[in-house]
């Protein structure tokens, strides 16, 4: 059986250095967060439903122990952090690698529940891969959610237009009784796909008991509800803003948005809690 020992100073040098060198993509990540409002939305979820899991669970910090296991970990991050440069423009996604695997060595020294600490930098790491492709993902994800949003329209109403304009930087809009309708920047969806598959990486790396491709599977159906709702909430802005007053449009675009957003945190969990 293997024991821990309590950290010495060599052991603080080491995770100080860690800190030194993953500071630069702390720090990136940091600013991330304060530009984007749908980062923050993915973080904010990340830490409520690890905040849930360890009161559910009765996961509980104790003073940081020092094992072979936390030593491996450590070493791989700084493996990472070295070998980044060989990888050019791609180095980047090795550092976050890196700064990963330091947290989860972190996270093992901390608590007992290897599961919980996994769960953690499954999730962490997918939320920088995410930060680091988000403009990547702006504009695609604009495009398929105006599309599937016009589909759903034209169903009830045939005036529904699917508009596209500018090479440089691309409008997507909709045209539905005269009316136009832009498919902006926050209607991407990405808050919503970010925050439901971090939730959803969350649930299926601390699933107990379960098959490895339906670990994968739920990631995949998180996607598809988080897709999907965010289309209904389109389709339910333009919909409503179709028959109210222009001056309530405000107030219309936040409340389907809110509510959507929650409908689909609420469906994903449940689907991974079954799962």
């Amino acid at each position: 059986m293997q024991t821990n020992k309590k950290i010495d100073f060599f052991e603080i040098m080491a995770w100080g250095f860690a800190l030194v060198a993953f500071s630069p993509a702390l720090l990136w990540l940091v600013r991330g967060l304060f530009q984007s409002q749908q980062l923050r939305d993915a973080m904010i979820i990340m830490l409520s439903a690890l905040a849930v899991l360890a009161v559910e669970q009765k996961i509980r910090p104790h003073v940081p122990r020092v094992g072979k296991a936390q030593i491996a970990w450590l070493i791989c991050a700084y493996a990472a952090f070295f070998v980044s440069q060989f990888f050019g423009v791609w180095g980047a996604l090795v550092i976050l690698a890196g700064l990963t695997m330091a947290i989860i060595a972190a996270g093992l020294a901390c608590f007992d529940k290897p599961r919980y600490v996994y769960a953690a930098g499954g999730a962490f790491y997918a939320f920088t891969l995410l930060s680091f492709f988000i403009k990547l993902f702006d504009l695609p994800l604009r495009i398929w959610a105006g599309e599937l949003s016009a589909k759903i329209l034209a169903l009830f109403n045939k005036s529904v237009q699917l508009l596209a304009s500018g090479s440089v930087n691309p409008q997507i809009a909709m045209r539905v009784d005269g009316k136009t309708y832009m498919v902006a920047t926050e209607c991407n969806g990405f808050g919503i796909i970010s925050s439901c598959l971090i939730l959803s990486i969350v649930m299926a790396i601390f699933s107990n008991s379960i098959s490895w491709w339906r670990r994968l599977l739920i990631p995949v159906i998180s996607i598809l509800i988080a897709y999907f709702a965010n289309s209904m909430r389109i389709v339910f802005i333009v919909a409503t803003a179709t028959l109210a007053d222009a001056k309530w449009y405000d107030f219309i675009h936040e409340f389907w948005g809110y509510f959507f957003f929650a409908l689909a945190l609420i469906s994903v969990w449940i689907f991974s809690r079954k799962s």
